[in-house]
């Protein structure tokens, strides 16, 4: 396999991660602050922050995210449970940085942190998984060979 075949299929998955796979979960978390009655520490119900949080709790998650590949393997069973993870971990995100009132707090860098370690361990599968059942990107993974 080449290099120039091996870049082209990285880049077809590279570029169709983000859309793939992330989802606006602000209102879902606008509704669990509502019923669990959270306020930010100005008392401003958290629900208010949560809507319209999508852009920004996606750029806080994403800013620093490099696809490596160098753990990426071919993948048979899809990625529907690490998804999840990463929806459910940006959903915590939300919810903990609107009760904060949109300050970086211990409790938000820890759900960022966790929410970034969610999101790496979706791309590892994802990707994975896209190279197995896609035969044209299937020279993304290194897997059994060496690449010239």
């Amino acid at each position: 396999m080449s290099k120039a075949s091996r870049d082209s299929a990285r880049a077809v998955i590279q570029a169709r991660f983000r859309d793939s796979v992330d989802r606006d979960v602000s209102g879902l978390a606008a509704q669990s602050c509502q019923e669990r009655g959270l306020l930010a520490p100005d008392g401003t119900p958290a629900q208010a922050l949560c809507l319209g949080s999508h852009l920004p709790v996606t750029h806080l998650i994403w800013a620093g995210f490099q696809p490596d590949w160098a753990e990426v393997v071919y993948v048979y069973d899809g990625s529907r449970t690490e998804q999840t993870r990463y929806l459910n971990a940006k959903l915590h995100l939300t919810v903990t940085l609107a009760a904060a009132g949109d300050e970086a707090t211990p409790g938000v860098r820890a759900a960022l942190l966790e929410a970034q370690r969610a999101l790496h361990t979706l791309w590892l599968i994802w990707a994975g998984y896209q190279a197995t059942t896609t035969d044209a990107l299937a020279h993304a993974v290194t897997e059994f060979e060496d690449v010239r």
